[in-house]
């Protein structure tokens, strides 16, 4: 028992070590200033801006000028003292744009119209120019919790602390807290992934739902790829197991280099086969599975199938009615067993003749 009691001390105070923060109190004038003088960085390129409807956004300003606590917004403080929106970027920007103050928007996103208020019904269709100046600095006086994960603390931490305080009304994806931490520091990785996920050829093969789009599934989707590549034997699930790929390619960029030109070479011979229901399942919606299948199973034999589009044809065949293939799909397609089942046989079938 004690040698347990020990070990459980031990990896407390890894844990907490590995994790530098801080916590303040600020007003979101404070926030609309650091913001202006490019401290407050948020990437409309790796996160979703204006999830929230405009009755999200006019309950968020009712409740700040009500004065009704708000939850704690999350930042990730970078090497050079700047913070990045990682959670609470609805409430942010909701403020930004209400003040007219987001940049790289179209103009229509600044400057909007409240709708009805719940406890002030006479908000209605009233925009920052129909408020009196001492309710625009009751909004600006407002209060909320800042709490900062300073850039020094672990890779580890960093995630795992934006991944289970996740709870805003519109939480991040797993790809957008991946993009926040493992970025930076040299790392183009989330920026090259980014690219490929809005590359239209690609976007062509999926047909995914705009849903999917706005959670960057796209996105996640390049780094699946890419993960799959490092190691087509996941140690957790996927989830896990991109998640590790993208810290540790952060850490070793010769982890991604070269993985372009591959992922677009095998969409490149996807594209060439006039098939636009090549990753659709039996319901009828993107299966990740078939994705895995077909691409990592080209990639195995990318010469050959760069010129021999028949060829591939009848290997997809092969492989969409194999029976080892079609029992590591389904239900729980993304447990490290089924993964690393689907990709080997996939591989096989292309690799053989």
């Amino acid at each position: 028992m004690t040698d347990i009691v020990s070990n459980i001390e031990t990896e407390l105070l890894t844990a907490r070590n590995n994790l530098s923060a801080d916590r303040l109190d600020m007003s979101f004038g404070e926030l609309l200033n650091m913001y202006e003088a490019d401290e407050l960085l948020i990437k409309p390129d790796f996160q979703r801006l204006f999830r929230w409807d405009l009755e999200q956004r006019t309950g968020f300003i009712e409740s700040l000028l009500c004065g009704i606590p708000i939850p704690s917004i999350f930042m990730a403080e970078d090497s050079n003292g700047k913070w990045e929106v990682v959670d609470g970027l609805q409430r942010i920007s909701t403020v930004l744009s209400f003040f007219g103050k987001m940049k790289g928007v179209m103009e229509k996103e600044n400057h909007w119209v409240l709708q009805k208020g719940r406890l002030i019904p006479s908000l209605q269709d009233k925009g920052l120019r129909d408020i009196s100046l001492k309710f625009q600095l009751n909004i600006k006086r407002a209060v909320i919790r800042v709490e900062i994960v300073k850039w020094d603390s672990k890779y580890d931490m960093r995630y795992e602390l934006f991944r289970r305080l996740n709870t805003g009304g519109s939480p991040l994806t797993d790809q957008e807290i991946r993009n926040c931490i493992f970025r930076g520091e040299g790392n183009e990785l989330a920026e090259e992934v980014q690219s490929l996920g809005s590359w239209p050829p690609f976007m062509s093969l999926t047909q995914i739902s705009e849903r999917q789009k706005s959670a960057l599934y796209h996105d996640e989707l390049v780094l699946r790829f890419y993960s799959l590549n490092w190691s087509s034997h996941p140690t957790g699930n996927l989830s896990d197991h991109l998640t590790d790929y993208m810290k540790a390619a952060s850490k070793d960029h010769s982890l991604y280099k070269g993985y372009r030109e591959l992922f677009q070479r095998v969409v490149n011979v996807i594209v060439g086969l006039n098939d636009k229901n090549v990753f659709t399942g039996s319901n009828h919606q993107f299966s990740s599975s078939k994705y895995d299948g077909i691409t990592m199973g080209i990639c195995s034999a990318i010469g050959r199938a760069e010129t021999d589009q028949l060829w591939v044809k009848d290997k997809i065949r092969q492989l969409i009615e194999d029976v080892d293939f079609i029992s590591a799909t389904g239900v729980a397609a993304n447990y490290k067993e089924r993964v690393r089942a689907r990709v080997e046989r996939a591989q096989k079938i292309f690799q053989e003749g």
